[in-house]
């Protein structure tokens, strides 16, 4: 309580650990409240997609989870994004990136989402 304010690296150590516990609503909640206070700005919707550039995988995923939530009409008690996640037509579009800025330059969220589509 001396003045110090969590940032995108505290939040995303938080959604990451909250993931890996299986915290879902834990982490949805620390994902708007990051969110809401700016962190993640580059999560946005670019003309109807999802732009997950430069998410950490935790992050990306409960983004993804979240704009398939309220693109599928599910409320969520603990917000939702500015932004339409679908296009014109309905479908939602994710943007995963080349993998250009990981450490060794392989792709790493776009599997994580494939596998995560693949799953739920």
């Amino acid at each position: 309580q001396r003045g110090l304010e969590p940032d995108i690296i505290t939040y995303s150590a938080l959604i990451s650990a909250c993931e890996t516990s299986g915290r879902l609503s834990e982490v949805r909640a620390l994902l708007f409240e990051a969110y809401s206070r700016g962190c993640f700005s580059n999560l946005r919707s670019v003309r109807g997609a999802l732009d997950l550039h430069e998410l950490s995988v935790p992050v990306a995923r409960m983004a993804v989870r979240s704009a398939l939530d309220e693109r599928l009409g599910r409320k969520s008690e603990e917000g939702q994004f500015r932004g339409s996640w679908s296009t014109s037509k309905g479908d939602v579009v994710i943007i995963t990136g080349r993998g250009k800025h990981s450490e060794d330059g392989d792709a790493v969220l776009r599997p994580a989402i494939r596998a995560l589509l693949k799953g739920e």
